[in-house]
């Protein structure tokens, strides 16, 4: 069992990570029983240290591990979150700052923009309803942690992926914006293009199947930990495409078909 000063230092050695772009030891090396729920307390520590230290706010979550083939490569059951805070939130017209990052991956996803609360249990019905606008995204995925252990050579885990904030760094959210039932999200395509040249594609119902679903999901797994999706959050839904490595002063074109197109650049 984890215990209060255990989760403490462990979310204060990821913070330190972050602000000194040096990455840390696995969660799980130290702590080879530490369980999910535990995980989820480190990344709780962990956020509400940034928000009281230093007056950030969160304004929304991430969902990731969305397709089977994500939750075999990390031994997962089922996907996870991440807490999104307003510093993670960039603009398209502005290159992104590289030196943010440690080692930043991007991901091709939809945002949701909600409209009012949504607690779980709840119905795909209900999800929608709760919906205020959906839009194009782009997730900057981090990881504060190497990515194996030096011992054993351990791989990361979805458990040492939660504690790490569910690997949430940065993200921005298209201009272009859709309301719900305006178009089929399963149907919406996904190209990316990195210095010009396409490298990765998908389609979003490998996403639940359908987006929307990723709602009911999340609402669920915050129910369990006396938490809910609030009015005004941003939930990102899960990416269609496997995290693509970003160097400095890389382009990315994201095309949305006709839903639009994401322009970023890692200065």
């Amino acid at each position: 069992m984890l215990h209060a000063d255990q989760r403490t230092t462990l979310a204060d050695r990821l913070e330190f990570a972050r602000r000194e772009r040096r990455p840390t030891v696995l969660p799980r090396t130290e702590h080879p029983d530490l369980t999910l729920a535990e995980a989820y307390a480190v990344q709780a520590d962990w956020a509400a240290a940034r928000i009281a230290g230093e007056g950030r706010r969160r304004i929304g979550y991430k969902i990731a591990l969305t397709t089977r083939g994500q939750r075999q490569a990390f031994g997962a059951e089922q996907p996870l979150y991440g807490v999104l805070l307003d510093d993670m939130a960039f603009e398209e017209a502005q290159p992104v700052p590289f030196d943010r990052f440690l080692a930043p991956r991007v991901e091709m996803e939809l945002a949701f923009g909600m409209r009012c609360r949504l607690e779980g249990p709840c119905s795909e019905a209900e999800a929608i309803a709760a919906i205020d606008w959906i839009a194009p995204a782009i997730e900057i995925l981090d990881s504060r942690t190497v990515t194996h252990d030096p011992q054993s050579g351990r791989p990361r885990s979805a458990i040492d992926i939660v504690a790490d904030a569910g690997g949430a760094a940065g993200f921005v959210v298209s201009d272009r914006r859709m309301r719900p039932g305006e178009i089929d999200l399963g149907r919406i395509g996904a190209v990316l293009r990195h210095n010009g040249e396409a490298e990765d594609s998908g389609v979003f119902a490998l996403v639940f199947e359908q987006p929307e679903r990723g709602l009911v999901w999340l609402a669920g797994a915050l129910a369990e930990r006396g938490a809910a999706i609030e009015a005004g959050d941003i939930v990102l839904s899960g990416s269609v495409i496997k995290p693509y490595p970003v160097a400095r002063s890389d382009r990315f074109a994201f095309d949305f078909g006709p839903c639009g197109k994401i322009d970023l650049t890692f200065a």
